[in-house]
């Protein structure tokens, strides 16, 4: 007993000191199982700014009898130093925990979330309802980065939640969930050691137990599946670049104007480049937390993959009013579960998310707007 309370104490000092009262940790309820995760809010947070919001995913398997994988990630990536210093928020969401280890179902990966069938998706899509109803945060800059099992699973996200995510950053993974349709297209910036010894780089099965069992597919194989998804057209790859030992393959020419950036370092293992070491070694060739931030500050949730004379309003049961509105935007015949996108004349994204009578849009300039609501649309006059 009292040592369990030492590991406690401990664990309570680490928290307090290494991350500060800027970091608060919380749950919510999905499908009735309580799910975990932590908030870490800049330096000079103000209720009255909206900030980006990265979320970061840890690894799988590591020991749920220690620290939570929070603060694991949280040390090996300094996000939450690169959040103070740039000014965005960071959560570090918890994958739950079987026989002592938690992990994330990425879809063929890994066990024991995806034996059990964790509806991880889910618990990520409440969770982002739940930060936007308590938190100032710009939810056309919303980004996923994540290493491992938790980079896998920010790949799943882009095929599933591709309409929440400006942009992802995996790290040290393979694409794991297919089939992969995605509504739209999304930019990404992944980095791999090509000395890898758990994920090979080229590819086969996992390096370590229980990866062992699974395959996972090329860095190339990964890179293609979304090459084609974004439409792109071109490929440039640099050995060595500018002097450096890595590799760096440049995707562009697609849709939306989105890119795909690919750091293949020489150095390195299992980890998170340019981090703190955690059990292997790290590379010093690249910092994936400032390359990651310098790409997602290039994107927003603002491609609309149909043209805007496409956007023809759909006669359909669900009713807005007032049209022309001034600051709310009030439905009818809704069910609670639509997500809505609203759109100005320009094709650019102004909001998206649920709960659109919540929010408050009076300082929207004058004109006529499209609200998609799934894959229906109405349009609206802002007077």
């Amino acid at each position: 007993m009292k040592r369990i309370l030492l590991l406690i104490c401990l664990n309570f000092i680490m928290l307090t000191c290494c991350f500060g009262q800027t970091d608060i940790y919380d749950s919510i309820n999905v499908g009735n199982v309580w799910r975990k995760y932590n908030i870490h809010l800049p330096l000079g947070y103000s209720s009255n700014t909206n900030y980006p919001l990265i979320l970061g995913f840890h690894g799988g398997q590591q020991a749920a009898t220690s620290l939570q994988g929070w603060t694991v990630f949280a040390y090996q990536s300094k996000l939450s130093e690169k959040a103070d210093s740039s000014g965005f928020i960071v959560v570090y969401p918890e994958g739950r925990v079987f026989n002592q280890n938690r992990s994330w179902n990425a879809g063929n990966c890994c066990p024991p979330a995806m034996n059990q069938n964790v509806d991880d998706v889910g618990f990520i899509d409440n969770l982002l309802d739940t930060l936007f109803s308590n938190y100032p945060i710009d939810t056309t800059r919303v980004y996923a980065t994540g290493s491992s099992n938790g980079g896998m699973l920010c790949n799943r996200l882009a095929c599933e939640l591709s309409h929440r995510f400006a942009a992802i950053a995996p790290n040290a993974c393979s694409q794991m969930y297919f089939p992969c349709n995605p509504t739209n297209k999304i930019p990404i910036i992944n980095f791999h050691s090509k000395v890898d010894p758990i994920v090979f780089y080229n590819g086969g099965m996992g390096g370590a137990p229980p990866l062992t069992a699974i395959f996972f597919p090329s860095q190339d194989s990964t890179m293609n599946l979304w090459s084609q998804k974004n439409n792109c057209q071109s490929r440039d790859t640099i050995i060595n670049g500018n002097g450096t030992n890595y590799d760096f393959i440049k995707i562009h020419n697609c849709s939306c104007n989105v890119e795909i950036h690919h750091y293949a370092t020489t150095d390195g293992s299992h980890s998170w480049p340019g981090g703190n070491p955690n059990n292997n070694p790290v590379s010093s060739q690249i910092s994936a937390t400032d390359l990651l931030w310098s790409f997602f500050q290039n994107y927003t949730l603002g491609c609309v993959t149909t043209g805007i004379n496409d956007l023809n309003e759909t006669k359909d049961a669900i009713k807005a009013f007032p049209n022309p509105f001034s600051d709310k935007i009030n439905l009818t015949n809704t069910t609670g579960k639509e997500f809505f996108t609203l759109i100005n004349y320009f094709g650019q994204v102004m909001w998206t998310g649920k709960y659109i009578e919540q929010r408050d849009f009076s300082e929207l300039t004058r004109g006529l707007y499209f609200l998609k609501i799934d894959d229906r649309t109405i349009k609206l006059i802002k007077e």
